[in-house]
């Protein structure tokens, strides 16, 4: 039984999951190595599904370059603001996914533009260092950077001095949002997406996908590219890297965490989960059942899976993120 078989016969996939699942094995296979997927590649796939919806946006972006130590020209911002958005605006500080090897603004463009169409907001698209070039703390560094600036530009971005200002990620980008979150006193919300919370990477979920044997070791190969944004074994338990590793949740603002079902990431979600609850914090959860992890950088071929996610969303962020 292929890798595809085995996680039918456990998991009830949409036809959305399923068909990326195949092309990604079908890619993994062809490579033979993860190191061979290049950024490129990465951003071919994405790009090509996603290029019709960030064509089709009716809004204005702007770049900005946000001042940080280590990034001598600033890091690169788009704010993205609908034509339709609201008088007095949220705002939401938005990091890409990739396994902080991978993405930029051109790849996240469609899913920022959606949110930023659906929740009437000003969506701020961050371009921060990646791996291997710049390893770990470089791009908790620059998501704090961005962050702290928004807050203290909000008008320069499009919003109001008013308005109120959240986090959001994907995997690595949600892994980004959370330790933002845990360091940047003031914001409102936190919007993760089957976010990376432990870089050891050693909870049951990595376990079940192990596939020992298999050319695609899926497990193995999410490994290999953390172990990428790593100086030594000890960032790992280092908590700006695994914010699941902190001692203190009751800092965190109301959370909505969205669960993919087929993930490694789940189990250790659902550790983050049951952390804030502890803490008596305000968190909201929604697994995506059928779903796999990547569906929601990718709306242009996960288009019923991430509309779905974008509702969720949406329903949250008018508690937490409407002025």
């Amino acid at each position: 039984m292929d890798v595809l078989d085995t996680l039918k016969s456990k998991y009830k996939l949409n036809s959305e999951s399923e068909n990326f699942l195949r092309m990604r094995l079908e890619s993994l296979s062809e490579n033979g190595d993860i190191g061979k997927i290049t950024k490129e590649k990465y951003a071919e796939v994405h790009n090509s599904f996603n290029e019709k919806i960030a064509a089709d946006f009716d809004g204005n972006t702007k770049e900005f370059f946000v001042p940080c130590a280590g990034v001598p020209n600033g890091i690169p911002i788009d704010a993205i603001k609908p034509k339709n958005c609201a008088r007095r605006p949220g705002i939401l500080v938005h990091f890409h996914g990739g396994s902080n090897s991978f993405g930029s603004r051109k790849t996240s463009e469609a899913i920022c533009k959606l949110l930023a169409r659906d929740l009437k907001c000003v969506v701020v698209n961050v371009e921060y260092r990646t791996a291997p070039e710049h390893k770990f703390p470089a791009m908790f560094d620059d998501g704090k950077a961005v962050v702290r600036w928004v807050i203290m530009n909000k008008s320069l971005v499009g919003g109001e001095n008013d308005s109120k200002v959240g986090v959001i990620g994907s995997s690595t980008g949600g892994n980004i949002a959370a330790t933002v979150a845990f360091e940047v006193p003031g914001l409102d919300y936190q919007i993760l997406v089957y976010p990376l919370v432990d870089w050891r990477c050693e909870d049951p979920s990595f376990e079940e996908f192990e596939f020992s044997g298999s050319s695609t070791n899926l497990s193995d190969i999410v490994r290999n590219l953390i172990d990428a944004n790593c100086n030594s074994e000890k960032d790992k338990v280092n908590v700006r890297a695994s914010p699941l590793l902190r001692s203190d949740f009751t800092v965190l603002p109301p959370t909505l965490l969205i669960i993919a079902d087929v993930d490694h990431y789940r189990h250790s979600n659902y550790e983050f989960k049951s952390k804030l609850k502890a803490a008596n914090a305000v968190c909201e959860s929604k697994l995506m059942k059928g779903a796999v992890h990547g569906f929601f950088s990718i709306p242009g071929l996960f288009e019923e899976t991430n509309l779905r996610a974008r509702e969720i969303i949406a329903q949250f962020y008018k508690k937490y993120g409407v002025c």
